[in-house]
């Protein structure tokens, strides 16, 4: 095992403030030396999921984890955004066959698996978000 040195010079040291509780089970799953990699890989998918860079936001709308369902991408959720902002949420909430806000949201922000008929309504509003109508 290679031993821990001095971390890249374009990192930076932070304090964080964590629950013991949260932090000994993250310890249980990756190890104590595991701790700083988690936090850094769990904030830079929390900040593409809420914050996408242009770059994130240009790919597909839809991204699979390996289940049979696909998820909406950070590209997806910013192209839905943009289609929320000009409809309005419950007319796009409607639209897609939704009506409970929990569950809608959770699809937004990609927790849960889309049916197939979602995703055909979802892609259909992006498609004509993207061509201008």
């Amino acid at each position: 095992m290679r031993a821990m040195g001095r971390p890249p010079l374009y990192m930076q040291r932070t304090s964080l403030n964590l629950d013991p509780g949260d932090l000994a089970r993250t310890a249980e799953i990756v190890g104590e030396k595991g701790i700083s990699k988690f936090v850094r890989d769990a904030m830079r998918e929390k900040l593409a999921r809420l914050a996408p860079t242009p770059a994130e936001t240009s790919g597909d709308i839809f991204e699979h984890d390996g289940g049979h369902e696909p998820r909406l991408s950070a590209a997806g959720t910013d192209a839905l955004m943009s289609v929320i902002a000009k409809k309005g949420f419950d007319q796009v909430m409607a639209s897609l066959g939704y009506t409970d806000h929990r569950a809608f949201l959770h699809m937004l922000l990609g927790h849960s698996e889309l049916p197939n008929e979602v995703v055909t309504a979802v892609a259909q509003l992006v498609i004509h978000r993207r061509a201008g109508t």
